[in-house]
């Protein structure tokens, strides 16, 4: 079947901190930050595709019609997805150069044993968190090649999904990663470059894809 090339621009704004990491550390700080090669804060696309895919396959349970989630999104291993989700970097990135040092900040907590509901002795910990008062705005873009018979779908099943995030990265029930608003996004369509290296996307409006969302699921589910 002949295939789409489309790109999902993404925004993606915190209400606070965030926390993006891993626990390699085992001095002052147990979980750092993850950092770019610049020494900023990004969000990795596997995280990303993670939140998408999650609640795209919520949205298939009860809507039939968004059926396309293992073509899209894959299902590990060897057998990839048609989409690739890019890494989220900063938006405007060189008004944080100055700051890099200055916008994280540690916080400490204690792990909670699952069966005892108290806390783990010995296992006070501290985590690096970013965030700048909610002021970090980041970018990121889902790009790749849908059917073109179903591209439609499969595009109002992506927004659908996206819209229904509210929080991203490590320890959200503590009040980690919520977003300031809800993701905001363009769809184009087309290849992002010709041989002559100019870009040929078309953008497709977003009351279009809006149109498309309400056609597949039928007032079933509010995502807007």
């Amino acid at each position: 079947m002949k295939k789409v090339e489309i790109e999902m621009c993404l925004t993606i704004k915190f209400y606070d901190s965030f926390y993006f990491g891993g626990g390699a550390g085992n001095g002052e700080i147990q979980s750092y930050l993850l950092r770019g090669m610049d020494g900023l804060p990004y969000i990795p696309g596997a995280a990303l595709k993670g939140y998408v895919a999650q609640y795209a396959a919520a949205l298939s349970k009860i809507v039939p019609a968004f059926n396309n989630g293992e073509k899209i999104f894959g299902t590990g291993g060897v057998q990839q997805g048609s989409m690739f989700f890019e890494n989220g970097t900063l938006v405007q990135e060189s008004d944080y150069y100055d700051l890099k040092d200055n916008i994280t900040q540690k916080r400490t907590g204690v792990s909670i044993s699952r069966y005892t509901k108290a806390k783990k002795e010995g296992q006070l910990y501290t985590l690096e968190s970013s965030g700048y008062g909610g002021n970090m705005a980041f970018q990121s873009s889902i790009y790749g090649f849908l059917d073109e018979g179903t591209y439609q779908k499969d595009i109002a099943y992506l927004a659908a999904a996206i819209r229904l995030i509210f929080s991203m990265g490590g320890k959200c029930s503590s009040g980690l990663g919520w977003l300031q608003e809800q993701v905001s996004f363009c769809v184009k369509k087309g290849p992002r470059r010709n041989r002559a290296g100019a870009p040929e996307q078309e953008l497709i409006e977003i009351e279009e894809v809006n149109r498309w969302i309400k056609e597949q699921i039928g007032g079933k589910i509010c995502t807007k």
